[in-house]
C-alpha cells in the first residue's frame, strides 16, 4: 500500500522517486518537484501535469483532477488540449513517412511543404494554426504574384495535412476546411504551337528530347514517364502498359512510329529496368525541371509546364480532326467533362466543321429539290400506248 503523500513524506523522498496517491502524482527531480494528476478517457489512461511545487499543491492537484472528471462525465473532455503541442514541422515528418509509403506523389507534397509551408506554419503547434493564419498565407502569396491554382494547392496539402492529425488523435479540428479556395479557370489550357514544339525540341539535350517526344506523342503524364520500365513496352505490338495509372488501374496506350524508333534507340542498363534511368542504381527518373527550364528559356517560351505538354497532345488531336470521344480514351479520363476543355480550341476548325454542315445541307436541299422537280414534269404517252 503506497503512503499518502505529506509533507514528511515529500521531505524523505529520494531525487527520481514518484508519489501516487488516488490518481494525484508527485515527482521529484533534481532542481525540485512537480505535481502531476492521473485519469482514465475509456480505457485510456492520461497523465497531464498541474505545475511545480511551491508554485502549485496538493490541493491544487485535487482541484484539477476533479475538474477533469466532471468534464468527462458531462462529455466536455478534450483530450487533445491535454497534450504537448504539436508543432507543425514536427507533424509534417510523420506525415511524409506515411505518404511516401501510401501516395505516389509524396515528393511533391514534400517539396511543396518544406519550401512553402513549415517556413510559415512549422514553429506553430497545430492548434494555433487558426483559418485567420491560413488567410493571411493565402493572401500574401497572391500579393506576391503566385497562381491562384499554385496557392491552391499548397491550401490542399495543408488540408490533407490537418485531416491526417485529426484522425491520429494531434488535433481536434481542420482549420483549413474553414477557407476557401480560389476559383480556378480549368477551361484555360497552354499548348505549344508547332513552332514552339520545333523550338523545344531544338533546344532540348539529348538527355532531355527522349523524354519531351515521348510525352507529346502520348499525352503520358511525368511520373508515368519516369516510372515507366522496358518490361511495359511492347514494340512489335506498339503497345505501352502504364502500371496503376492516375485512377488506380493498369492501362494500356498505342505508340506512333516516332515513339516506337525513339525507344527503340534507347540503351538498356542491367542495373536498372527503367526506360530513363535514375542515378541510383535501380531507381527511376527523379526530376529533370532544371534541365527543362533551360531549354525552355533556349526556346524563347513562356508560361508553360511539362504537364502542359499532354494538353499539347490532346489540343493538336483535336485541332486536326480527331473526335472528343477518342481523346477521352487517349488521355485516360474517367469522364468526358475532363476532356471537354479541349472541345473549344481554334475556332477555325470549328467554323470548317460548320462549313462542312452546310455542304450536306445544301446537298439535301438540292436532292430534295431535284426530287420535285422529277415529280412534277409530265410523260407523255407514245401514240402506240394511248391507242
Amino acid at each position: 500500500m503506497m503512503p499518502k503523500i505529506t509533507k514528511q513524506v515529500i521531505e524523505t523522498l529520494p531525487v527520481g522517486k514518484t508519489l501516487t496517491e488516488n490518481g494525484i502524482i508527485y515527482r521529484k527531480g533534481k532542481t525540485g518537484g512537480s505535481w502531476w494528476i492521473s485519469y482514465y478517457v475509456g480505457t485510456r489512461r492520461i497523465r497531464e501535469r498541474v505545475g511545480k511545487a511551491g508554485e502549485v499543491s496538493k490541493k491544487d492537484a485535487v482541484k484539477a483532477l476533479k475538474s477533469r472528471q466532471g468534464d468527462i462525465v458531462r462529455g466536455r473532455f478534450d483530450v487533445a488540449k491535454t497534450e504537448k503541442p504539436v508543432l507543425f514541422r514536427d507533424f509534417f515528418k510523420d506525415y511524409i513517412r506515411f505518404a511516401s509509403a501510401n501516395k505516389k506523389s509524396w515528393s511533391h507534397d514534400e517539396d511543396r511543404g518544406n519550401k512553402h509551408l513549415i517556413p510559415v506554419f512549422g514553429d506553430l503547434p497545430l492548434n494555433e494554426i487558426t483559418p485567420w493564419k491560413i488567410e493571411k498565407y493565402k493572401s500574401r502569396r497572391s500579393k506576391d504574384g503566385v497562381a491562384k491554382a499554385t496557392i491552391n494547392r499548397e491550401l490542399a496539402l495543408l488540408k490533407t495535412v490537418f485531416s491526417k492529425a485529426v484522425v491520429w488523435g494531434k488535433t481536434h479540428d481542420n482549420p483549413v476546411k474553414r477557407v476557401k479556395l480560389y476559383r480556378e479557370n480549368n477551361t484555360i489550357v497552354r499548348y505549344l504551337t508547332k513552332d514552339e514544339a520545333l523550338r523545344l525540341l531544338e533546344a532540348c539535350s539529348d538527355f532531355l528530347r527522349p523524354i519531351v517526344l515521348l510525352a507529346l506523342n502520348t499525352g503520358m503524364r511525368k511520373g508515368e514517364v519516369f516510372r515507366l520500365q522496358w518490361r511495359d513496352v511492347n514494340l512489335k505490338r506498339g503497345i505501352i502498359k502504364i502500371r496503376d495509372s492516375k485512377d488506380g488501374k493498369d492501362a494500356y496506350i498505342p505508340i506512333n512510329r516516332t515513339v516506337q524508333d525513339l525507344l527503340d534507340d534507347l540503351p538498356k542498363f542491367d542495373d536498372n529496368p527503367h526506360v530513363f534511368p535514375g542515378m541510383k542504381t535501380g531507381a527511376p527518373l527523379r526530376d529533370i525541371r532544371e534541365s527543362f527550364q533551360k531549354a525552355l528559356r533556349k526556346a524563347e517560351i513562356e508560361n508553360f509546364r511539362f504537364h502542359d505538354l499532354r494538353h499539347t497532345f490532346a489540343s493538336w488531336l483535336v485541332m486536326d480532326g480527331v473526335d472528343i470521344y477518342t481523346v477521352k480514351d487517349l488521355l485516360r479520363h474517367k469522364s468526358i467533362e475532363m476532356t471537354m476543355r479541349y472541345a473549344h480550341l481554334a475556332p477555325e476548325h470549328r467554323k470548317a466543321a460548320v462549313e462542312r454542315m452546310a455542304h450536306l445541307v445544301e446537298t439535301a436541299t438540292d436532292t430534295q429539290q431535284a426530287q420535285k422537280e422529277e415529280k412534277g414534269k409530265v410523260v407523255e404517252l407514245p401514240e402506240s400506248a394511248s391507242a
